[in-house]
């Protein structure tokens, strides 16, 4: 193992993998070489399954000792020694009687800070020098690709996606001036040709303080072996300002086989059709699916559509019933074929807090995919998404301060805020971050969404209708439409809402339309028997957006005894509820 100067932490104990050497609160302690070795196997793969075979081969790679079992256990009694572990109420190390071993902390590995300074990184948007035009797809997808592969260096913090892409559309600005709004150490920038099953890159990285030259690089491959390319750039970055991978980063930018061309094309033009949020999803399943019969082993198409899925599913454009099996299938065929992928583990969190109701099983997997890649915006917006489902606000909005370090300057992050705050009931900072949201882009839906239901929030009636009216003339997704006549109710507009209520099941005839809309309508009218039949034939079919329950919408219906019923049967019970102040 090339250990470098990497630390791995959890607990009150700190390894540092260069020496050898574990510490408890700074106090280094004594561990023999095989307990030592135990504790880096599992603690390199926090929260899952070793099964004994798994440490047999880490401690005795060359074969069966005499006595395997004798030796295993000698080694898990002394390691639990040294961390002051029960074996009976376990909080490190859990046995699983013919199973094996799991290790139950949280981990955190980081690797040594660069010599050079260097904390955080922007890749700007690759330019297309391409004579077609219409590989804009292609440019924009390698630059993505590329983002992701220099974010599995834990280390660096990198800037998501959605914020450099503001400079590519926008007057080119000095690169001091990106660095500047952007608030990072350096800056990557260069050109992609893209031709026939060839691709050319040209990349120089400069540090922003000084505008100096730390490394740049020509590289001209077959398209065929463009992951390969990908993470030989990402490498070449950590070298040239003297980061010290991880065992586990220099693992997941090793693992790297050829693609179909084609198929590759097609997982870059599925990304570009997701990243254009709603009015995308669908084209993304279809070219997902597409670039997956070309290249039946390509990881990242599966994990493409995994999330893809997620979100038709999450925002009701196909039944649970249509989506979850194809979800759970993908994203589990992405992971076999690269357990590394954070895509793949943040669309099988999802499905497990949105279609499992699994919240434990949730977080594990949300926090994988953070250890994985601690710069994957879409991880941390969803993560906090859940948070904010288990009434955890506070730590949501932790993880929504992270998302907005990595995109400072889009829209996406501030209005992931606002639905936050709008669930935490602090419905006037949730207006505030909504306008922040239309400050960076005034057409943004979600954002005119939130500030809408905020404004109900504050009783605001006549401007939260003005929002989600706003918002329906934006938008077709038929949850708009369904705030809007919640908020009718609210307001007294019976005949309005009434007329929603016929609006949603004529559609309904056309395209799925959730039960949980006809619910929060019904919530508005204070209608609780109508609401609780849609709540019902939602819960059983397992709608995600069920998991709405806490929120405002359905604040008429708290002191029905079928309520706590509801939370109850949802995973959530009544704690749920805790710092929500009463009607």
């Amino acid at each position: 193992m090339n250990t470098g100067r990497s630390t791995i932490r959890f607990g009150v104990f700190e390894v540092d993998l260069a020496s050898g050497e574990i510490r408890r609160l700074g106090v280094k302690i004594k561990l023999q070489e095989q307990p030592y070795q135990v504790l880096i196997a599992m603690v390199e793969r926090p929260g899952e399954v070793l099964s004994r075979q798994d440490l047999q081969q880490r401690l005795w790679p060359g074969g069966t000792t005499v006595d395997f079992d004798r030796g295993l256990n000698k080694a898990i009694n002394r390691l639990r020694q040294a961390l002051g572990d029960d074996a009976d109420q376990p909080r490190f190390i859990e046995t699983l009687p013919q199973r094996g071993y799991r290790f139950l902390s949280q981990v955190e590995i980081t690797s040594a800070p660069s010599t050079f300074g260097i904390e955080s990184i922007a890749v700007l948007p690759l330019e297309n020098l391409s004579s077609d035009p219409a590989d804009e797809f292609f440019s924009d997808g390698m630059t993505d690709e590329l983002i992701g592969e220099i974010a599995r260096i834990g280390s660096l913090r990198v800037i998501s996606r959605t914020s450099i892409m503001q400079y590519k559309m926008s007057p080119r600005k000095s690169l001091p001036e990106i660095a500047r709004e952007l608030n990072v150490d350096a800056i990557l920038e260069g050109t992609v040709v893209h031709s026939g099953h060839t691709v050319r890159i040209t990349a120089q990285l400069i540090r922003a303080h000084d505008d100096r030259h730390l490394w740049s690089e020509k590289y001209e491959r077959s398209l065929i072996d463009v992951l390969s390319l990908q993470s030989e750039v990402a490498r070449a970055i950590a070298a040239a300002i003297q980061i010290t991978l991880t065992p586990q980063e220099q693992s997941c930018l090793a693992r790297r086989r050829p693609v179909h061309p084609e198929a590759y094309e097609a997982f870059l033009k599925g990304k570009f059709f997701l990243h254009q949020g709603i009015r995308g999803v669908n084209r993304s399943i279809e070219i997902f699916r597409q670039s997956i019969d070309l290249d039946p082993l390509l990881a990242g198409a599966y994990a493409g559509l995994a999330e893809a899925l997620c979100y038709a599913r999450i925002f009701g454009f196909r039944p649970p019933a249509e989506t979850h099996a194809e979800e759970r299938a993908v994203a589990l065929k992405a992971l076999e074929l690269d357990e590394s992928n954070a895509g793949a583990h943040n669309a099988l969190a999802s499905l497990k807090e949105g279609y499992d109701w699994d919240f434990a099983g949730a977080e594990a997997e949300y926090r994988r995919a953070l250890r994985l890649n601690p710069s994957r915006l879409l991880t941390r917006l969803w993560y906090a998404a859940f948070l904010a489902h288990v009434g955890r606000y506070d730590e949501a909005l932790e993880e929504s301060g992270k998302a907005l370090v990595l995109d400072p300057v889009s829209p996406i992050a501030h209005n992931n805020r606002a639905m936050l705050l709008f669930r935490a009931r602090r419905y006037d900072e949730a207006i505030r971050a909504s306008r922040q949201a239309l400050d960076l882009d005034p057409n943004f839906v979600n954002a005119v969404w939130w500030q809408g239901v905020a404004y109900a929030g504050t009783h605001n009636f006549s401007s939260s209708i003005a929002c989600l009216k706003k918002a329906v003339s934006m938008s077709d997704v038929p949850l708009l439409r369904a705030l809007l006549g919640h908020v009718y109710g609210l307001a007294g507009e019976k005949g309005l809402a009434i007329d929603t209520l016929e609006e949603l099941k004529t559609l309904s005839r056309k395209r799925h339309v959730s039960p949980v809309d006809f619910a929060i309508v019904y919530a508005g009218l204070s209608d609780a028997n109508s609401t609780f039949q849609w709540l019902e034939t939602a819960y059983q079919a397992r709608e995600t957006r069920v998991l709405e329950l806490p929120s405002m919408y359905f604040d008429t219906l708290r002191s029905d005894p079928r309520y706590a019923d509801f939370m109850e049967r949802l995973g959530l019970s009544l704690q749920t509820m805790s710092g929500i102040r009463p009607l």
